[in-house]
């Protein structure tokens, strides 16, 4: 069937349905690169265009521009198979294609509100070029109203042929080519024809279900998903502070909570970190063109996880205080500084504001992570045997594969002061306390009094 009986040979109905549409990806980021490979994967052929001329050349010569399962092999396939191409022209980019999806960064801004700019310089750009009969797709995270009030007006003043809709993201990076397939996509439609040559789009991505909702419901539900996260972190997280009062372990705690069928207490840790869950509660506060909304949970729940950080330092602290040690006579060791495990994003990581208060006490931080270069500062150690040699407190912060397996036995041996901070609960507290390892956790004050 037909949609909107668009039925002449060259609709863009036909062109998706022959996967010989041509798609513009602009950005090409955390989000952008691997749905434009994920498309030219499907089959379609795509263009890639971003302001980072760098990148662009790396893409060009097939290097991959962040740690990602599966993207060094796609990325040059796709190159190779001329299926995916380079362009730094913006201009040619668009009119040589007959979509185009936007997946530029909407980052916080001063005060905590939301920062457009990158969205509304690509829509301005847009609107001064001819769209017509083209599909715009914005994927970036935006606030409630920002497709009535930002994108449709900018695009639409000079091309009320073309058609729009948003498609919020919804991959998680280390797992973004499989969740791209196999995650359920919400399609905000701004007229239903945009939602349903969309969604016709989408299916050949998506395995499972696709929901055709307005904009502003899509808008608002990617938000809540992600505030959903924060908040239910932010108890765990206040749990583990009860925890600690009562002298009792969080884990083991979490672990009868959950045997209740309709319990999920989630992990307590250092903190939240990455491009989502600390920006997306801001974001569903603060409608585009409208007075920030006001919500006790949201905003207590941003500023619980915003205050691990210094949790951990303060654990890390006491902990050095039983040992007779203090944060300015210490070698400190931090193992990780990406938000999450297995990936080498550092956006937003707790790692960062962890270390920026360690230095305000000691000048011996050593950071190791075999996934980012990052250390916000302190020292860059490649080795890791020799990050943790001599050092009084090791703080696990990211729970990379690599540290899980790691020998307790060789790292007390290595350690001046065996005492560990351990955020992630990679390690065994009864076999660390065993043999002789001070051992201490977020939701865990330790046993040596």
């Amino acid at each position: 069937m037909k949609i909107n009986s668009l039925n002449n040979k060259n609709s863009l109905q036909d062109l998706i349905e022959g996967k010989s549409a041509s798609i513009a990806v602009i950005g090409l980021g955390q989000v952008g690169l691997p749905t434009a490979l994920s498309f030219c994967d499907a089959g379609f052929s795509v263009i890639g265009n971003d302001l980072n001329q760098s990148l662009l050349q790396k893409l060009s010569q097939g290097e991959s521009p962040f740690e990602e399962h599966g993207l060094d092999s796609l990325l040059n396939s796709c190159i190779e198979s001329k299926k995916f191409t380079i362009e730094p022209n913006f201009e040619k980019t668009i009119n040589d294609s007959n979509i185009v999806i936007v997946c530029v960064p909407t980052p916080l801004g001063d005060g905590i509100k939301p920062d457009l700019s990158a969205l509304e310089n690509v829509c301005n750009s847009l609107s001064d070029l001819e769209l017509n009969k083209k599909l715009i797709i914005i994927e970036s995270s935006i606030p409630p109203g920002t497709m009535e009030n930002i994108v449709v007006p900018i695009i639409k003043k000079t091309n009320n042929d073309c058609m729009i809709a948003f498609v919020p993201e919804r991959l998680s990076p280390g797992q973004a080519f499989s969740e791209i397939r196999t995650t359920p996509r919400i399609i905000g439609y701004v007229e239903k024809l945009s939602g349903d040559l969309t969604k016709l789009l989408y299916k050949n991505l998506v395995t499972s279900e696709i929901f055709l909702t307005n904009a502003k419901i899509a808008e608002i539900s990617k938000l809540v998903e992600n505030t959903f996260r924060d908040v239910n972190v932010a108890l765990a997280n206040e749990i583990s502070f009860i925890c600690e009062k009562y002298d009792i372990d969080f884990l083991e705690l979490q672990k009868v909570c959950n045997s209740h069928p309709r319990v999920n207490l989630l992990d307590a840790g250092p903190g939240v970190g990455g491009p989502c869950l600390p920006k997306d509660p801001y974001l569903l506060l603060n409608p585009s063109n409208a007075d920030t909304i006001s919500s006790q949970i949201i905003e207590s729940a941003r500023k619980t996880n915003d205050s691990m950080p210094n949790h951990v330092v303060e654990i890390t602290k006491s902990g050095l205080a039983r040992a007779n040690k203090s944060l300015t006579d210490s070698k400190i060791t931090i193992l990780g500084v990406t938000y999450k495990a297995n990936v080498s994003d550092v956006r937003l990581s707790p790692a960062r504001d962890i270390i920026l208060k360690l230095l305000e006490f000691s000048n011996q931080v050593i950071v190791y992570d075999p996934l980012s270069p990052e250390s916000f500062g302190a020292q860059k150690n490649t080795d890791l045997w020799n990050s943790i040699s001599d050092s009084d407190v090791l703080i696990v912060v990211t729970n990379h594969d690599e540290f899980k397996n790691l020998d307790l036995n060789k790292i007390k041996s290595k350690m001046n002061t065996p005492i560990i901070v351990d955020t992630r609960r990679i390690f065994d507290r009864n076999q660390a306390e065993k043999i002789g390892i001070m051992y201490y956790a977020v939701g865990y004050g330790g046993k040596h009094k």
